[in-house]
């Protein structure tokens, strides 16, 4: 399994667990199991067209996966959300996600004949992953001046895209809320620690909740110019809402995985 630019996912130890799923147009058929050669190999004893969808990193701690019975449509397989105990949405791993349809031209060519197991046909095909999670940080400067002695007392829920998400790499079902972990720092500016969500896109965008004591403050939905805040899959949004002034600024920077907020001027 690889990325865009072909790099080896697996080796690299970005990518630790992965699950295969075979589909055909009735629906699901089985998981595809892994040859000794850590290849992913499937077989089939006629010609019809086939779709082959990979999960990477889906652990059962941040996301539940539906029963998948045979027959069941990638619309309706599901990866769910786990919830906190008081209700929230536990922030998903460094997701990846791949969807392929399958025939003749897709197999690999080793200029070996097609290997069979059990009378069935076994071809290797190569999935390129795509990072289905976007990293989410946001930064409130200037929060402790405006509402004094309220640093420890804030907490913020980040509200967006769906509780589920399909086999299509579609995020559907109600609202999700995450709760990020927060600390203020010496300046007495609160940080959220960089946390993966569901991407959003599009008409899709996230909502930041601010509490202080339970009572909610405010909700930001928009940075400064008017514009839906949107966390794109496979970057880091980061978010600086600005309490120094008389109306709240925010704007927003999108950065590349593995970049945060807090390794930028402030």
């Amino acid at each position: 399994m690889v990325d865009s630019e072909g790099n080896d996912l697996t080796a690299s130890g970005i990518l630790e667990k992965a699950d295969v799923y075979l589909f055909n147009p009735k629906g699901f058929v089985r998981m595809v199991p892994a040859g000794a050669s850590s290849a992913f190999l499937f077989g089939d004893d006629r010609d019809e067209r086939l779709t082959l969808v990979a999960w990477g990193n889906v652990k059962e701690d941040t996301l539940v996966t539906t029963e998948v019975a045979p027959g069941t449509s990638l619309e309706d397989a599901r990866l769910l959300l786990r919830r906190h105990a008081e209700g929230t949405h536990i922030p998903v791993t460094d997701l990846f996600y791949c969807r392929k349809e399958l025939n003749g031209a897709d197999m690999e060519d080793t200029g070996d004949a097609p290997q069979t197991r059990g009378g069935m046909r076994e071809d290797g095909v190569t999935l390129v992953m795509e990072r289905m999670a976007a990293g989410v940080s946001v930064h409130m400067i200037g929060f402790t001046t405006k509402y004094p002695e309220g640093g420890s007392a804030c907490h913020l829920v980040v509200r967006g895209a769906g509780t589920e998400m399909d086999f299509t790499g579609k995020a559907v079902g109600d609202e999700a809320g995450y709760r990020p972990v927060s600390y203020a720092d010496e300046a007495g500016d609160i940080h959220t620690e960089p946390f993966h969500v569901f991407p959003t896109c599009g008409e899709q965008h996230i909502a930041v909740d601010i509490y202080r004591r339970g009572e909610k403050l405010c909700t930001v939905t928009q940075n400064s110019k008017f514009e839906p805040i949107c966390t794109p899959a496979g970057k880091y949004t980061g978010i600086l809402l600005d309490f120094r002034h008389t109306t709240l600024r925010v704007s927003v920077t999108v950065l590349s995985w593995g970049e945060v907020l807090q390794d930028t001027e402030i």
